[in-house]
């Protein structure tokens, strides 16, 4: 097959051509502009800061078989890998009810524990965990670690 000399000429300044249209148009798109957002409303999580220093053990919200009297417990709504994401699910909650995220690490990984409540008795959280269901929300019963309840 032999190649025209002309025509490799006109494919190069028709890619040429195109390459400089494609920076053209790039240029002149508007800047992206990041709006803030107004919030009339408060937020409805509180972020503990502590445990963004020192992650609290995920063992430490496991349920044992017999806890002592003194437990308390919190409902988990979700389990997030990044704190953002932990964030956006707190703020798309539609109930009016307060949620604190708490970060905790297992073995080498590091968790965002979206948790509703401080509730005295397991019956309590219970029911509070079935009130959410019924109004599609998620829950897990979890364990309050101490640090947390004192």
């Amino acid at each position: 097959m032999v190649i025209n000399i002309a025509m490799l000429k006109k494919l190069i300044a028709f890619v040429i051509v195109l390459f400089i249209t494609g920076v053209a148009l790039t240029l002149s798109l508007p800047e992206y502009e990041i709006k803030p957002t107004n919030r009339t409303s408060p937020t409805n999580y509180t972020i503990l800061q502590s445990s963004l220093r020192h992650p609290l053990s995920m063992e430490d919200f496991l349920l044992t078989a017999s806890e002592p009297l003194n437990t308390a417990f919190a409902l988990r709504l979700g389990l997030y890998s990044q704190l953002q994401h932990a964030i956006a699910a707190a703020t798309e909650i539609s109930l009016p009810i307060e949620t604190s995220i708490i970060k905790a690490k297992d073995h080498d990984r590091q968790w965002y524990l979206l948790l509703h409540g401080m509730y005295t008795s397991m019956a309590k959280a219970e029911q509070k965990k079935l009130w959410l269901q019924n109004n599609q929300i998620s829950a897990t019963l979890v364990k309050l670690p101490k640090s947390d309840t004192e």
